[in-house]
């Protein structure tokens, strides 16, 4: 009897060694399985002096070499690859072509070459910084791929602080057009502003990872239409580039009574309970020029006076 307890005690031995082990083992794959299911972790941003001197800018200036462009009468643009028999005009040597010398956004001493080309200046309202634009706009990669495209009876608001940089130094090169209501909820956009404009990834998204079309580190060329401006954010009577009150060229860091609401975007810069507009004293449409105690503070941005 002994024995036979003996012999029993030694195989539950080996089978409870035998599940521990087995646990064990699927304890690991399973911890295995999980940290491979992890998400690997993106690169660091390239060196973004070396990406452009060594990668971008030869690729930009030898496309502009080798592509010319076609406009339809709306100024729609057409792309194609210079046959060496033609007779085409390289974008390169368009006599059209200018060539801006912007400071990269996050590196001080790298200098950009950024390209645009105006179709048409338009007729009507300038446009600042500042601003937001009606616009239609197609946006490609240098292959001709189409990565993103707003055609021009859906056109779309594009507020000018938070777009590309590209965009910020070209667009105010525009103006915006004038409409005509057609009566059946429809416009007709007419003398508004058309061009395109190329530039290198460090003026777009860098780094960032778009679509299936639009890679990282990949220069562009957008084309484009202004149609209409809003110059007046917040509907105050105070232009948008004048609620820039310390010039720095950010107006959104610019709050007089402090509400965390930027004065381009609050109908009360002072919070008097009287609405900026209000305080236009003198009638003529502008608020800047009131300053009914002579304190040198217009009415508008002085708690004391209405």
């Amino acid at each position: 009897m002994s024995n036979y307890q003996v012999i029993r005690s030694s195989k539950n031995k080996h089978m409870k060694y035998k599940f521990l082990a087995l646990i064990s083992l699927l304890f690991f794959l399973s911890a295995s399985s999980c940290k491979d299911d992890e998400p690997a972790k993106p690169d660091p941003p390239r060196d973004r002096t070396k990406q452009y001197n060594e990668k971008e800018k030869d690729s930009i200036m030898h496309y502009m070499q080798t592509h010319y462009y076609t406009l339809d009468a709306q100024y729609n643009v057409t792309f194609d690859t210079i046959d060496p028999a033609g007779s085409h005009i390289s974008i390169w040597d368009d006599a059209n072509l200018v060539k801006l010398d912007v400071v990269d956004p996050k590196v001080d001493d790298l200098h950009y070459d950024l390209y645009y080309i105006p179709f048409r200046e338009g007729s009507g309202q300038a446009i600042t910084k500042m601003d937001k634009v009606l616009m239609s706009y197609k946006g490609l990669v240098l292959n001709g791929k189409v990565f993103e495209e707003r055609i021009d009876n859906l056109p779309v608001w594009h507020n000018l602080l938070t777009v590309v940089d590209a965009w910020k130094e070209v667009i105010p090169h525009f103006k915006a057009g004038t409409y005509t209501d057609n009566g059946d909820g429809t416009v007709t956009f007419s003398d508004y502003g058309a061009g395109m404009l190329i530039t290198p990834s460090g003026l777009a998204y860098y780094e960032k990872y778009q679509n299936s079309t639009l890679k990282s580190y990949s220069p562009l060329i957008f084309t484009f239409k202004t149609f209409v401006v809003n110059n007046d954010d917040d509907d105050d009577l105070v232009k948008n580039t004048d609620e820039d009150l310390d010039m720095d060229g950010d107006p959104l860091n610019d709050d007089t009574d402090e509400d965390k609401i930027p004065n381009i975007y609050d109908t009360d810069d002072d919070n008097d309970g009287v609405l900026t507009k209000d305080e236009d004293a003198n009638g003529d449409g502008d608020p800047t020029n009131d300053d009914t105690d002579g304190d040198g503070v217009p009415n508008y941005l002085d708690a004391d006076t209405h």
